[in-house]
């Protein structure tokens, strides 16, 4: 809190005492003479309205910077080869970005006064081994993302360190090993969590980490050293002296696949797996169902459409007809979509691992794809004892339907988050601001929270519209820019 009122009370200064406030625009400096220059070109300035922008080799020391003490726009440092950041020693809060890029420092030392960043931090390609010039950072507005730093061997220095506004994504750093310091990050903010690419990183397990797991959320987690490579490779151990509690569950789960597998006549599909994740312990699940969604190509009158399921030991559990229908594709362009709903009342358990589901079509009446399975759920009623964390702590879940959009300003994809009542597809189609359609697309949801990806990068940089609907016509429009 002392920090956060630090930083507020700097920029109210900044803003009300102009004689400090200068440079609204930005300056750039690229010389070392521009930098020695500048405490007798601007003998006032201590608060930056615009941008900095520090680059490239001619630079050999920061020192005549500082009498800087806050900076409103963002901060950005390029290909700098001074020994550390020295110089910048009385600056204690950035509105912007603060991004670090291709400098040769060995330490961040010079950041030591820094308590406020409102936008992102970003540090890729750098040469420091650790972070101990944050030593006083309390806040990142937004996201805090760290990569390609090969010497950066632990987090050390982040131990300030409190919030961390919507995302973490720390990815691709050789030699980190190390990431305990960010410990007492304690806001359940995160949208988006991605650690990977660390080869020599074995424990993830920190705070922010098991709060965002905790709260639901999904982090991409992989390809680090054993211990840190997937989620469930996460131990958070809140019930081993932590704020979990062991609680016996009773919900409906739904386990999914997105196939999009397309089958001719006269023959069996290739197996797709149907990934059973271990739920919890002593599991129990009845009244098990397999949903599937069709879209039946060209004029199929489909009678004859089999299904075979195995589990994960190769016994199977069910083989027989799963679909007849005589009334073609339709009008639509995707081909006529059909829901079936079968049950499976061999199957007692749900067990954990990969079950093979086939799917075979005797009846060949099309040159080419007869059908195609769109979508694959397992559904069970079941009951489990796990581990959560103290329900006070958690974060508010989405109603239903709500819609959350991220990042935005999006570059490449446009993440989505929607909360669903039930299983069914859902439509999008991205307009620009004069309505014109710039592209569109489906996905299945299922009841609760999903999360999927739009590819936006074909799309030139401004301002559009998402607008989704669903087979029970809910519409729902939401802004988003791409920069």
């Amino acid at each position: 809190m002392r920090h956060f009122f630090f930083a507020l009370l700097a920029f109210i200064f900044c803003s009300t005492l102009s004689a400090q406030s200068c440079l609204p625009g930005g300056i750039a400096f690229i010389y070392q003479e521009q930098i020695d220059a500048f405490a007798a070109d601007y003998p006032d300035c201590t608060c930056i309205e615009g941008n900095i922008r520090l680059y490239g080799d001619e630079i050999s020391s920061l020192a005549g910077l500082s009498q800087i003490t806050q900076i409103k726009g963002n901060l950005h440092i390029d290909y700098l080869t001074t020994p550390d950041f020295t110089g910048l020693n009385n600056l204690t809060s950035i509105g912007g970005r603060l991004t670090i890029y291709g400098t040769t420092a060995s330490t961040t030392s010079g950041f030591e006064g820094l308590i406020y960043v409102g936008g992102y931090v970003h540090t890729r390609f750098n040469e420091f081994t650790n972070m101990n010039g944050f030593q006083n950072l309390g806040e990142v507005g937004l996201g805090f993302f760290l990569s390609k730093n090969d010497n950066l061997s632990s987090l050390n220095g982040l131990n300030s360190l409190r919030k961390i506004g919507t995302a973490m994504w720390i990815f691709d750093n050789l030699r980190l090993n190390d990431i305990s310091s960010l410990d007492n990050v304690t806001n359940n903010g995160l949208v988006s969590v991605l650690i990977k690419d660390n080869p020599n990183l074995p424990v993830c397990s920190v705070t922010p980490v098991c709060d965002f797991l905790d709260n639901g959320g999904y982090a991409d987690i992989s390809n680090n050293a054993p211990g840190c490579n997937s989620q469930p490779d996460v131990r958070c151990d809140l019930c081993a002296g932590g704020t979990g509690v062991y609680v016996t569950v009773q919900e409906d789960v739904f386990i999914y696949s997105d196939m999009d597998l397309m089958v001719d006549g006269v023959g069996v599909s290739p197996g797709m797996a149907l990934e059973i994740p271990q739920l919890g312990d002593d599991i129990t699940c009845s009244n098990i169902m397999l949903r599937a969604f069709f879209r039946v190509m060209g004029a199929s009158c489909e009678s004859d459409i089999e299904v075979s399921i195995s589990d994960p030991a190769g016994s199977p559990i069910f083989l027989g007809n799963v679909f007849a229908t005589c009334e073609g594709s339709g009008s639509s362009p995707f081909g006529k979509l059909y829901e079936v709903n079968l049950p499976i009342p061999v199957a007692t358990n749900v067990e954990p691992g990969n079950w093979m589901i086939r799917f075979s079509d005797s009846n060949d009446q099309n040159s080419g794809i007869e059908f195609l399975v769109g979508f694959l759920s397992l559904d069970a009623n079941c009951e489990y004892r796990t581990c959560e964390n103290n329900l006070e702590n958690r974060e508010e879940e989405l109603p239903l339907e709500e819609v959350r959009l991220y990042p935005v300003p999006a570059d490449e994809y446009l993440n989505i988050d929607y909360d669903a009542d039930n299983t069914r597809l859902l439509s999008y189609e991205i307009f620009t601001p004069n309505g014109k359609s710039a592209t569109r697309g489906e996905e299945f949801v299922v009841k609760g929270k999903n999360t999927f990806q739009v590819d936006i990068t074909t799309l030139p940089v401004g301002h559009y519209y998402i607008k989704m609907s669903d087979n029970n016509n809910v519409t729902q429009t939401k802004p988003f820019v791409k920069m």
